[in-house]
């Protein structure tokens, strides 16, 4: 059975998911996917799934949902400019605001960008930290 899913590593031809695809992937990469650690985290499955839509690129921001033939105005709601993932969870003044009070009180600089957020940027922390940081990030991205 095949299972469509947009922009996933593991995508077979046209665009669909297999576990051939899968298992394919795993024997020449040598290794778990790269988000394992996502899946790991003691937090609900939903905001695992949430954090995977995050990273993949798939989250129903107003530009994704402009992709699917969406009427509605693709401006964000709090400040007027075009609504995309890196807008809403890192460049909107909200965000900012956020993350600012983050580093302010607890000296973690913010991420960038998702894909900062999960990879740079975690790895300055150590190991025992990293886990902890990624599900106070996830906390606050579905916060936002």
């Amino acid at each position: 059975m095949l299972i469509y899913l947009r922009r996933m590593t593991y995508l077979g031809g046209g665009g669909f998911f297999s576990v051939q695809s899968m298992y394919n992937n795993l024997i020449l990469e040598n290794g778990l996917p790269v988000n394992c650690a996502m899946w790991k985290l003691r937090i609900p499955l939903k905001i695992k799934i949430f954090l995977w839509y995050l990273r993949t690129g798939v989250i129903l921001t107003k530009d994704n949902l402009a992709k699917r033939q969406w009427q509605g105005s693709p401006k964000c709601c709090f400040c007027n400019t075009d609504e995309t993932i890196q807008h809403l969870f890192f460049d909107c003044h909200v965000p900012r605001f956020i993350w600012n009070t983050i580093f302010i009180t607890f000296g973690i600089q913010p991420p960038s960008g998702v894909s900062c957020l999960f990879g740079p940027w975690l790895k300055n922390f150590s190991s025992k930290l990293r886990s902890q940081i990624l599900a106070g990030a996830a906390a606050l991205c579905w916060a936002i």
